[in-house]
């Protein structure tokens, strides 16, 4: 009896040439965390990776029995958008053009490469919509939900979601041209952008994205917030126990940082699985734990938090 031709799993990554090797660290978690890892076919934009990186990439693809292209973007089309953080650049925006690019793609996995994935992706490639365009993982660091409801005046309730891992319905989002509805919200709308597309996708996808579950994105800056002795929700401490993705938001990077970087240990393990494995050292030694001013730093920060948040509650009490 022939083998049957297992179905595809199409993940969309964005990397510039300075972000190929943690484009490869995001790779190999995947095809690590797999029991299927020929299923997998990976998508890059990108504007500038070299071939060299190219070479390497597809190097480690090849091992895993796994496929990858490089589709070439041009930064011009998104020159009038803006850049303004940090730890970001225009290519972030090329994920709005990405999916018309995919064509034999009915559905598609969006992964930011600040990202290790601890599960099998192919559950998540088999989640159910529900019928709607795109699924994300809802949830948002206080007070941003209330300044962009604001900003953009909804009435209605959701919940803002993080675009660094989505699962998108690639058939409606180019039957809808939904690349375009992105660009043209973004243009027109550049002075009230926060965090760029991100905001913009929000808005066109409110309460029109289905909820994914909450281990599918779990942001390293949850572990710390906890440590502050900020308030989380049980749903917010239960995907932190069982995450499945860990995403490293914000700019506090695990290969640069010397602050406190949560979960920090998972990028290093894959980081020294390409050194050992394939051979792709870092451009320059990457931090495997804080520096002591830096920690000590934090631990004043984590003391003063929850004793400030200790005095509001006897406050709050007196006043009963």
């Amino acid at each position: 009896m022939p083998n049957q031709v297992k179905e595809k799993v199409y993940i969309l990554l964005s990397a510039d040439n300075h972000y190929a090797r943690y484009c490869a660290v995001t790779i190999l978690s995947i095809l690590e965390n797999t029991s299927s890892p020929e299923k997998f076919e990976f998508h890059i934009l990108s504007p500038d990776i070299s071939q060299e990186n190219i070479q390497r990439i597809e190097k480690i693809c090849t091992h895993f029995d796994a496929t990858v292209s490089v589709i070439p973007i041009n930064l011009e089309l998104f020159s009038s958008l803006p850049a303004f953080q940090k730890h970001f650049n225009l290519n972030n925006y090329s994920r709005i053009y990405g999916l018309n690019q995919c064509k034999n793609c009915e559905k598609v996995i969006y992964l930011d490469c600040d990202i290790v994935v601890l599960a099998d992706l192919s559950e998540l490639f088999d989640f159910e919509l529900e019928g709607k365009p795109i699924g994300a993982v809802p949830h948002v660091q206080l007070p941003y939900q209330y300044i962009f409801r604001k900003n953009f005046n909804f009435a209605n309730e959701d919940i803002y979601f993080n675009s660094g891992v989505m699962l998108i319905d690639a058939t409606d989002w180019r039957l809808k041209k939904s690349g375009d509805v992105v660009l043209e919200f973004c243009i027109e709308n550049s002075s009230k952008l926060h965090f760029a597309d991100q905001d913009a996708l929000n808005v066109i996808f409110w309460e029109n994205y289905c909820h994914l579950p909450g281990v599918w994105n779990v942001e390293a800056r949850l572990y710390k917030e906890k440590l502050l002795g900020l308030p989380q929700h049980e749903e917010i401490t239960n995907r932190m126990q069982n995450p499945k993705i860990i995403h490293y938001t914000g700019a506090d990077k695990p290969w640069s940082s010397q602050n406190y970087v949560p979960m920090r240990h998972l990028y290093t393990y894959y980081s020294e699985q390409l050194c050992e494995r394939f051979s792709w050292f870092p451009s320059q030694m990457e931090p495997k734990k804080c520096s002591i001013l830096s920690l000590v730093k934090f631990a004043w920060s984590c003391l003063y938090f929850r004793t400030s948040r200790i005095k509001k509650l006897i406050k709050l009490n007196l006043k009963k």
